[in-house]
């Protein structure tokens, strides 16, 4: 890697650089269809629901959070959990709240991506925790391990994000394809000034919820697999890395539902 900066000034949704494998696109969609002949939209929900623990845990762990699965098992049925900081236990009530609101939402009404509804799911995810929660930043940010430079004013983010909104509603692609592009933007622009890649998980989830896929959440155990493919996405906007990572987890997760 160079010293030398990467920007991404005038970034719209066709600059990135991917294809789509055939095989595995069939064999996820042939699974999401199976899963939603299964299962009824109250069973999805129930489905969804059991996983909280398994999601929140797996979110804030990514980012460096300490708590255990099982101290997060039981900071989340509602038993305070010593020997950590108020701020990683806001983090995972924080997770939790962003999750039930984002899940909710799905069930009560299924609304396009807008600049006010990535706002609403950052506040939640935020809350007490971050800088500004639910606004966009108007300072500058960095990303370890990359030379990529996000955004640096409030003027140049308010603009990527309503391209990207305008871009990304009429994307046409496939359904599981639009919910990891939507969570690299987001990390990508970097619009907050800390939880963006918790909120563009979240992001992702909505996309895939609200067209009848299950729940889903990166594991802690491919965190050095997610990091390196996020990197090369920043610098490259190549990102058939995180494709065929988060397509490859797509796939066994339906694989264990169905």
């Amino acid at each position: 890697m160079t010293n030398s900066k990467i920007q991404h000034k005038n970034f719209r949704l066709k600059d990135l650089k991917y294809s789509v494998d055939d095989k595995i696109s069939e064999e996820i969609f042939d699974l999401q269809k199976r899963f939603n002949q299964k299962f009824t939209k109250d069973e999805q929900k129930k489905l969804a629901f059991s996983q909280k623990v398994d999601y929140v845990y797996n979110t804030v762990a990514l980012e460096g959070n300490t708590y255990t699965y099982a101290e997060t098992e039981t900071l989340l049925s509602g038993v305070t959990v010593g020997g950590h900081t108020v701020n990683e236990e806001d983090e995972i009530l924080n997770q939790k709240d962003a999750w039930e609101f984002t899940l909710n939402l799905v069930l009560e009404t299924k609304i396009k991506l807008s600049s006010k509804f990535i706002k609403d799911i950052h506040f939640k995810v935020g809350k007490d925790t971050v800088v500004k929660p639910g606004q966009y930043r108007d300072g500058r940010v960095k990303i370890g391990g990359t030379n990529y430079v996000p955004p640096k004013t409030l003027a140049e983010i308010d603009n990527l994000i309503e391209l990207f909104v305008s871009d990304y509603n009429d994307l046409n692609e496939q359904r599981y394809i639009k919910a990891i592009i939507i969570h690299f933007v987001i990390a990508l622009i970097q619009p907050f000034f800390d939880g963006n890649k918790r909120t563009a998980r979240l992001l992702m989830n909505y996309e895939l919820l609200k067209n009848n896929y299950p729940l889903f959440s990166i594991s802690i155990k491919q965190r050095k697999e997610y990091i390196d493919a996020m990197i090369k996405a920043y610098e490259t906007l190549d990102i058939n890395d995180l494709i065929k990572l988060l397509s490859k987890l797509m796939l066994n997760n339906l694989k264990n539902i169905c």
